[in-house]
């Protein structure tokens, strides 16, 4: 008897021992935070109890759409995890969790459900038009614009404006958010509508309303001094012509660096950029070189009606109406041959800035 006795108080002992070792008791507080349209955050605390076991991890629980089955999306391998990124998710969807703590007897009850829905993604889109377009006189060769941001950016910022004048390409990209524009170099008396849109990473909105401004009159014409009149504008015209050559000559050297420095991949590409850029420049100076080839024809014109005029009114005779249209016709002569000679001068300077140039040279 006292044999026995002793045995059994052992095995009574060891299964006290392991009687007294549960599951633990639920994770505590578990709550979800919505971080983004593909990220919602989990946190909670440990169990108040912890079955006399140590724990040894938890796992999560989600219902997609908060609906169906909870499926098993993360079983960790530490008990010191109270957190966790439930990442890669769908966009305006409802999420439901829970969690479990585990330790070596089992597994304990879920968690309190938390539920967050992912934020809408938002859908980028090109900017909407730009608003109340005006024109503003500040001189006889420049008129400034001034227009409104546009009601709906299409969730990217405003990387420019595009500015055309009577229906050309002026400005591709201004590239600045400012909304204002001064365009210089137009002729005197001169009337021009502009419209603009505004670029953002997605690319080009509508235009705006279109806007119409005149430059100040010209000074009348002066019969005494036709040579220093026409002379004035044609040096206004050949410093034109300067700057359509250095702006074109800026493009074609920019272009070689980029293409010398792109990767095989990109080369292509930089390429068809670079295109781009020589035709939104030579679209640029299209319209002004028509309004210069207008405006000599019509200057010419008013300086033949007045001497007519003149002569009607006998305040010059017959034989100065003819000398001055002699020098009228002199005048034009000279203009046409030294509009020639700056455009060949043009073409020279830009052929020797990109002889070697493969690029300019496919594109001439």
């Amino acid at each position: 008897m006292l044999l026995v006795g002793s045995l059994v108080t052992p095995m009574g002992f060891s299964y006290a021992q392991t009687s007294n070792q549960t599951i633990p008791s639920p994770p505590r507080a578990l709550n979800a935070t919505t971080i983004s349209s593909s990220q919602i955050d989990l946190s909670w605390l440990p169990p108040l109890n912890n079955g006399g076991s140590p724990l040894t991890s938890y796992k999560v629980e989600t219902k997609v759409a908060c609906t169906g089955n909870f499926i098993l999306i993360l079983s960790s391998a530490t008990t010191a995890l109270t957190s966790y990124s439930n990442t890669g998710l769908t966009n305006s969807t409802c999420y439901q969790y829970r969690v479990y703590a585990l330790n070596a007897v089992g597994t304990s009850l879920p968690s309190n459900n938390a539920t967050a829905t992912t934020f809408q993604t938002p859908v980028k889109h090109v900017p909407s038009a730009p608003t109340k377009l005006s024109v503003n006189t500040l001189s006889n060769t420049t008129l400034k614009l001034i227009w409104k941001v546009p009601s709906d950016l299409g969730g990217a910022p405003i990387i420019g404006y595009k500015i055309q004048r009577n229906g050309t390409t002026i400005v591709n990209n201004t590239g600045s958010a400012q909304t204002s524009y001064v365009n210089t170099g137009l002729l005197a008396g001169h009337q021009q509508t502009y419209h603009v849109a505004a670029w953002n990473s997605i690319g080009l909105g509508p235009y705006s309303n279109n806007a119409t401004g005149k430059t100040s009159n010209q000074t009348a014409v002066d019969i005494d001094n036709l040579g220093q009149q026409v002379s004035d504008f044609v040096q206004q015209r050949n410093a034109f012509f300067k700057q359509q050559r250095e702006e074109t000559i800026k493009v074609i050297l920019e272009c070689n660096d980029k293409i010398k420095n792109a990767s095989p991949e990109n080369r292509a590409l930089v390429k068809a950029e670079c295109k781009d850029r020589l035709k939104t420049l030579k679209e640029k100076y299209k319209d002004a070189r028509k309004q210069f080839k207008d405006d000599i024809k019509r200057l010419m014109a008013a300086i033949k009606f007045q001497i007519k005029d003149l002569k009607e009114n006998k305040i010059i005779d017959k034989k100065d109406g003819k000398d001055f249209e002699k020098d009228l016709k002199e005048i034009v002569k000279e203009t046409k041959k030294e509009v020639k000679e700056i455009k060949k001068e043009n073409k020279k300077k830009i052929k020797e800035k990109s002889h070697k140039d493969k690029f300019h040279k496919e594109n001439d």
